[in-house]
């Protein structure tokens, strides 16, 4: 051992029994000393970066939630549209059927003053051919034309009108003639 003045540590031996070093102790090499421990960040700045981002998140799921709803909305709106313009469709189509019906069809030929043809002949337009032997359709004789009698608002044209009626019921007519002013129907005169 040496002989020499004596270290700190051994002038001191209360300290090394406490643990405590002191600055003039010889420290082995590869230990550095610990920098202080400083003090915590202050929580403030956390706390309102937490809220900002939940705040943040809630708000945005609730623009998704009301742009859903919309979009749920406005698909229900089409939905319904969509099925009154298909009802719409089906009433067209029915309408364009019942016009377009064999019946009606020569109802409305009938009433433009076209006659139906006993003997048709057809064209087969391969080559052009008339297959049949056409003849001209026979309008039937139009209605005979009635005298009405105008209405009158004196005493002489009822009396007229009485003398018209008596002479019908003595040529043995089944209906008597109507009375000034009223129509006549088609089927009354064919049955005249």
């Amino acid at each position: 051992m040496r002989t020499g003045a004596p270290t700190a540590a051994a002038a001191r031996p209360d300290s090394r029994l406490a643990g405590a070093r002191t600055p003039t102790e010889v420290r082995p090499r590869g230990l550095r000393l610990v920098p202080p421990v400083r003090r915590p960040a202050p929580r403030a700045p956390f706390v309102a970066l937490l809220g900002a981002l939940l705040t943040t998140g809630l708000a945005g799921l609730l623009y998704l939630h009301t742009a859903l709803a919309e979009d749920s909305f406005r698909l229900h709106d089409l939905a319904t549209r969509s099925a009154v313009l298909a009802d719409q469709e089906q009433a067209l189509e029915q309408e364009v059927a019942e016009a377009a019906s064999p019946s009606r069809l020569a109802e409305r030929a009938e009433a433009m003053g076209m006659v139906h043809s006993e003997n048709p002949a057809f064209i087969r337009l391969s080559d052009g051919a008339v297959l049949g032997k056409p003849k001209p359709g026979v309008a039937p004789p139009p209605p005979a034309p009635t005298a009405s009698a105008a209405p009158s608002t004196s005493a002489s044209g009822a009396a007229e009108d009485g003398a018209a009626e008596e002479g019908a019921a003595e040529s043995g007519a089944a209906d008597p003639t109507p009375s000034a002013g009223a129509e006549v129907s088609p089927a009354a005169e064919d049955g005249r």
